[in-house]
């Protein structure tokens, strides 16, 4: 994936010209308070279908399973995916989903799904997995939602001129060609 750039002139993020990483965190939730009851309801159906997903590949539907520890991470895998897949939809100009965004949500979800199935694998091997499957996704929710955020918050509340572009990527939804009229 190339990404192009605009040069920034500012002297580094915490400095009047550029919030800290602190501040950054703190407008996030700004970005999900800004989504449309579309997206939101997208993002609980996406939860869902991602929960039924899990636990119907794992035999968790079936009795089998890692117990507990399983369908906690079911849970919070879902509720990342949902997020993820919300985040795709009606995306702001700028921060538009592309087929890049799909590789490592699709591992997530795969890494989630063998550390949740019954198999002969060490339970420490399976809690591994299963962590950092959770924190593949969650790195990724916050790359979509700090691309968001820049595109509709920026810096001091305005717009950021200066997000980076994939020149690779086809998008997810590209846009149909209008007729002529």
């Amino acid at each position: 994936m190339t990404v192009t750039s605009k040069a920034r002139q500012d002297t580094g993020p915490g400095t009047a010209d550029g919030p800290s990483h602190l501040d950054r965190l703190r407008q996030l939730p700004q970005v999900l308070r800004r989504w449309s009851r579309a997206r939101m309801a997208v993002t609980m159906a996406a939860a869902g279908l991602a929960a039924s997903f899990l636990m119907a590949a794992n035999g968790m539907v079936a009795g089998a399973g890692t117990g507990w520890p399983g369908y906690g991470l079911v849970a919070a895998a879902s509720v990342l995916a949902g997020f993820l897949a919300g985040s795709y939809v009606n995306a702001p100009i700028g921060a538009a989903a592309t087929l890049c965004d799909l590789r490592w949500p699709t591992l997530g979800l795969f890494g989630a799904v063998w550390a949740t199935s019954a198999r002969d694998a060490p339970p420490s091997l399976q809690a591994a997995v299963g962590v950092l499957s959770l924190a593949v996704m969650a790195w990724v929710l916050h790359g979509r939602l700090e691309l968001e955020r820049k595109v509709t918050l920026g810096r001091d509340g305005s717009p950021d001129s200066d997000v980076g572009v994939c020149t690779d990527c086809r998008p997810l939804f590209p846009a149909k060609p209008r007729p002529r009229g």
